[in-house]
């Protein structure tokens, strides 16, 4: 059977690692089927075994071009089912295909302030997001998604049938060991964030609950790692002059770079709004870094009794939940065995072969 899998965000944030994993684990688990990864640069070209085969297509996603000329593209590759690991699936696919969907915070999250476009253009844009989602999770032969918590809501709000939808958790593990210096330079005493600076990530009620304890620890500094984007432009002009100095935003970095930020942060926060799965929060259990998260579902589904949780809505509660945490080595050590065995549970192994068993299910309906 010939299966392909379309890798062009390959190396975007959030569903980069998804597919990074997926055909890095998948390599070596399958020597039966011939796999057809689509990439836009020769840089993108993973170490593949002799079963896969790399068809360079430089074509943006979320553009016009995407919708007429992938299509074709796919065709003349012959098929046999496509996996396409991300909700921007052309409409007039006809190669069999199956879908993941990350998370449905587009459609939950509707402000304005997500975006730098002008407000009617942002709402004609939201048409088209809304278009080709239900023709995705529609048509699909299958639905992947990343938890629970997003396949209930695919359930409720295309009234999806339930077996047609399936979760393969990701995971925390990092993909490099190797350990680069940068954190150290500011004496492991930092609160750390990672990740876009987006509206639904909420980072505003951090920089507030960290404006508010600041005075109680004079050294500690607050570490917002992500691309310097719009949104994390606005971000900085957030932050309040009194803080400015202690509040770092070091950009994009490495992935050699990200496990030393990790392993020297006192604690990691993450205060979403709403999330698909939050591999970050993982990976700072994996290099025992306490978490403390937002209370919503699907963070109690992934995290469990491994973090500490607050108001998402309530900078006070999130400040005074970092204190305790920054002053209570007990209740520190405890978050740290927790999350390291939460995060052991999580491999993207698992979540590979949980996704080639959904590709062989799917190519053995269809040859009956």
């Amino acid at each position: 059977m010939k299966i392909g899998i379309d890798a062009r965000l390959m190396h975007e944030t959030g569903v980069g690692r998804y597919i990074r994993a997926l055909i890095s684990n998948l390599s070596e688990i399958d020597r039966v089927h011939e796999f057809i990864v689509f990439i836009r640069s020769l840089n993108d070209l993973p170490v593949l075994t002799d079963n896969w085969q790399a068809v360079l297509v430089d074509i943006q996603w979320h553009t016009l071009q995407e919708q007429l000329e992938m299509p074709k593209i796919y065709d003349q590759a012959k098929l046999d089912l496509l996996h396409i690991p991300y909700f921007s699936v052309p409409i007039f696919t006809h190669t069999p295909f199956i879908v993941t969907i990350h998370d449905l915070t587009i459609s939950h999250f509707s402000t304005g302030k997500a975006t730098t476009l002008p407000l009617p253009l942002y709402l004609l844009k939201r048409l088209g997001y809304a278009w080709v989602l239900k023709n995705a999770v529609t048509n699909s032969k299958a639905v992947i998604t990343v938890s629970n918590t997003v396949r209930e809501q695919l359930i409720e709000d295309y009234r999806l049938d339930p077996k047609k939808i399936f979760v393969t958790h990701e995971s925390g593990e990092i993909e490099t060991t190797q350990v680069k210096s940068g954190a150290s330079e500011i004496k492991n005493n930092y609160i750390l964030y990672v990740g876009n600076a987006h509206p639904h990530k909420n980072l505003e009620i951090l920089i507030d609950a960290f404006s508010r304890i600041a005075e109680n620890f004079p050294n500690l500094k607050l570490v917002l790692i992500g691309k310097i984007d719009y949104f994390y432009k606005r971000l900085q002009h957030y932050v309040p002059e009194s803080i400015a100095k202690r509040v770092l935003f070091p950009g994009e970095i490495s992935n050699s770079e990200i496990s030393s930020w990790y392993k020297h942060s006192r604690i990691f926060v993450f205060p979403s709004k709403a999330e698909g799965f939050g591999i970050p929060g993982l990976e700072a259990m994996t290099l025992q870094c306490p978490v403390i998260a937002s209370d919503i579902g699907v963070f109690h589904e992934i995290y469990g009794l491994a973090a500490l949780y607050f108001n998402p809505q309530d900078h006070i509660d999130l400040s005074q939940k970092i204190q305790k945490l920054l002053t209570d080595d007990v209740l520190c050590r405890l978050l740290i065995t927790k999350g390291r065995e939460q995060a052991q549970k999580f491999s993207w192994a698992q979540m590979s072969k949980e996704t080639l068993a959904i590709y062989e299910s799917c190519l053995s309906l269809r040859s009956r």
